[in-house]
This record gives structure tokens, sequence and C-alpha cells, in this order.
């Protein structure tokens, strides 16, 4: 999905605002905000805003000589949500459909996304709880997955961000309680990039004991099919169920021939308009 204009200014405006609260508007800063500036206003035509989010950090530590770094973020949420695991399993087991209890917590999870909002607290926690009360994934979208998942012998889960990993482990968890046959493979990032799941953070909250974890080998905030590792390519092209999280795999992937589920919060017009539903609101697709 191209670079909509609304990214430019909302990667720009989040980043700056996250770099000045840690390092100070000094004259590294200045330096930064003006390249910061040139990389939105001149991005390649054929740019999708995960590459320009890369091109943000690679800036950044060319500058500062790391990452922005988003590890005491990455500790808050996952820390948080890991202390509501057990309640939140044992809510999602008593439902009457708990694929779908499990799927509503891991779409309103994809709200903690430090590239659109980069002041996000624990507060947000509420927030995504409340959201998955609200989150009606579309009815076509899981009476397929439903069917996908009792014919299926493999899934491969294309993570996103940091405390949400949680809520996707938890949709993992249901559907390996329900459906014993499928191997899961989840897919998290190949370098630490913003707020999005490393191998680091997939071992933190305890993945590795319900898939097999592997990295997509790209500092890509996304599923960037020019970058990615033939690993994470081979399991697109031959597992039987592909789940996508969030923005970024959704601008990287979405068009590209795969059938997928992709599960996101509109966190922006373009987005919302494109898909129909409202701003601020958690979807369900399958792209067929």
């Amino acid at each position: 999905m191209l670079l909509d204009e609304e990214c430019k200014g909302c990667l720009y405006n989040s980043q700056l605002k996250k770099v000045a609260k840690e390092q100070g508007e000094d004259e590294k800063f200045e330096k930064f905000k003006l390249g910061v500036k040139a990389l939105c206003n001149n991005p390649p035509a054929t740019y999708c805003a995960p590459l320009l989010m890369r091109d943000i950090d690679r800036f950044h530590r060319k500058i500062y000589g790391h990452s922005i770094d988003y590890s005491r973020e990455k500790r808050l949420f996952n820390g948080k949500l890991l202390e509501m695991e057990h309640t939140l399993f044992a809510e999602i087991t008593s439902s009457p459909n708990p694929v779908l209890a499990a799927m509503q917590y891991a779409m309103a999870a994809n709200y903690i996304d430090f590239a659109r909002i980069s002041d996000l607290d624990e507060s947000a926690i509420t927030v995504v709880m409340r959201a998955a009360l609200r989150a009606n994934p579309s009815e076509r979208a899981m009476l397929s997955l439903i069917g996908d998942l009792k014919a299926a012998k493999t899934l491969c889960y294309l993570h996103d961000n940091c405390g949400e990993i949680v809520l996707d482990k938890l949709l993992i968890r249901t559907i390996k309680r329900l459906y014993p046959q499928i191997k899961v493979t989840s897919v998290v990032r190949g370098s630490p990039i913003i707020n999005d799941v490393t191998v680091t953070d997939a071992a933190e909250v305890g993945l590795y004991d319900y898939a097999e974890v592997i990295d997509n080998g790209a500092d890509i905030p996304g599923t960037y099919l020019k970058e990615i590792n033939p690993q994470t390519k081979t399991h697109l092209e031959s597992d039987d169920i592909v789940i996508a999280k969030g923005l970024g795999n959704l601008e990287t992937l979405y068009g590209e021939g795969y059938s997928v589920y992709y599960s996101f919060c509109c966190k922006c017009n373009h987005i919302a308009e494109r898909f129909g539903a409202e701003y601020g609101s958690a979807v369900l697709v399958k792209e067929n």
C-alpha cells in the first residue's frame, strides 16, 4: 500500500516528539529534525509507511549512534499485559466462542502502536480492554477462519507490537487448545524497530511455549517481500493459514497475492476509508 500524506505527517510528528523527549532539543536534534523532514518530503514514489519509518530509524542511528529506543515501553506493556494473562485466558476459555473472544482482544491490542501515537502510557491498556468489548470482526471473515482452522495443519502468525504480542499469544493458545493438530509459526522482526516485536520480546512473554518463533530478517516494521528472509517467504507461500497483525504488515503485504487474514486497528483515516470502517475501530478482513 503506497505511502499516504497522512502517514508522512504522523511519522514525522510522532518520532520527533519521542526523540525530543528522550534526547533533548539540542544541535543533534535539529539535525535529526531536518533530516526527517527531508525524508518525509521526498520519499520514493513506490514507498509504503514502514519503509519510511525504517529510513527515519536508520537516520537516527546515523545522528545518535543507536536506534530510537522503545525498550522501556516494551517492558511496560509486555509486563502489564502478562499480569492479566491468566484472568483473560480464563475468560476466553469460558466464552461460548473462544476463538472470537481471543480474536477480539488481539484485534483491540493493535492500538499499542508508538509509530502512530508516540506518548502512550499504561492507560492505553484500559483503552484496549474497552475496545475488545466493542471489537466486531466481520462475520464472514470469522466463519472463514473457523472453517480454515478445522482443516489446517500449519498457521503462520505475523506479529506486530509489544504488549499486543501477549494477547496474540492468548489467541494462539486458544487455537492450539481447540485445534491441536495445527503447528504455529510466529514471525517477528529481524531487528529492533520502534516498539515492534523481536525474538527477545517473544521469549520474555513466553511465546516459545506455543509456537515456533522465527525472525523475518529485516529491520522494517512490516513484512516487506523484497527484504524478508527465505524462511519467512516459505511460510507465507506454504502454510495453510496466515494471520497478519497491525498496519505495518497490512501496508507491506496487502495486494501482493497472498491469502491473508489481516487484523488491525484503524488508526489512520485513509485506512478506515479504504476498508469502510470507523476511525479507531478494530478490523478483521481476509484477502483472497
